[in-house]
């Protein structure tokens, strides 16, 4: 039986900012690669509570751009932006160096070079405008934005099955052997938490989803020859973004069924 309280507390802490004491057990072995069944429950948590932001602040009289922003902003504290560093470290390190040892090495630099910054920026932007787009459709926004933040979670685990890890020691190391009940009870998830969209819009998204996976994948392999933390930060971001931007595409609401 999974531990599930330990679980939930090494998930939170991953991806979140949020204290994990109350999770607490004296007997509790944590186990990040174990706790990767809950890691599309909470994407699909911190998606939902961003959309009730937005929602709530176009209720207040805010245009959809601000109410855009302060929901963003609510979603970078809530996750203390741990995705966006890693893609910006990714886009640094891939673009910026002539080797794969240099490129691992800018990758762990903590400081963002103007490749990451610039790349950054353009997540920002995107995310604000398909935030903006939706938000005319307060039901149909929560539902999406729930549904990018678990497809994005799920499709994180997909460079650690393709893919071996780039060093051999930091979170990748630790996540290169997950559990396949976590994977099937993460799918499953996943699947739920989808079914508040279409079953042919959550398909569309979902294989948009992995085909973003496949190509920072495809990416990580050949520049820096295999996976990393800040790949894995990565491929959430590009998955996240092709959901939202899938979904903000003016044939997605007319989808048949």
């Amino acid at each position: 039986m999974l531990p599930i309280r330990a679980d939930l507390a090494a998930g939170v802490s991953l991806l979140t900012r949020l204290p994990t004491g109350w999770f607490y057990t004296h007997d509790a072995r944590f186990n990040l690669a174990r706790s990767s069944w809950c890691w599309p429950l909470i994407g699909g948590a911190i998606g939902a509570a961003t959309g009730l932001v937005l929602v709530g602040c176009i209720a207040l009289g805010m245009p959809p751009i601000v109410a855009a922003g302060w929901a963003i902003t609510f979603q970078l504290l809530l996750t203390g932006a741990l995705h966006e560093d890693g893609f910006a470290d990714s886009v640094d390190g891939m673009f910026g160096g002539r080797s794969v040892e240099r490129r691992l090495e800018i990758m762990r630099d903590s400081r963002v070079g103007s490749y990451g910054a610039l790349a950054l920026g353009v997540v920002l932007l995107l995310r604000a405008g398909t935030m903006t787009t939706l938000a005319s459709a307060p039901v149909h926004v929560i539902s999406v934005l729930m549904t990018a933040g678990a497809f994005s979670r799920l499709a994180l685990m997909l460079p650690v099955l393709w893919l071996g890890p780039a060093r051999p020691d930091g979170l990748a190391h630790q996540l290169r052997h997950l559990p396949a009940r976590s994977l099937l009870i993460a799918i499953c998830m996943t699947g739920l938490i989808a079914d508040s969209l279409s079953a042919l819009g959550a398909l569309s998204l979902f294989l948009v989803a992995c085909l973003a996976a496949l190509g920072i994948s495809r990416l990580a392999h050949r520049l820096v020859g295999g996976y990393t933390g800040d790949v894995l930060g990565a491929t959430a971001i590009a998955a996240e973004l092709t959901v939202l931007t899938g979904a903000s595409l003016s044939g997605f609401g007319r989808l048949p069924f």
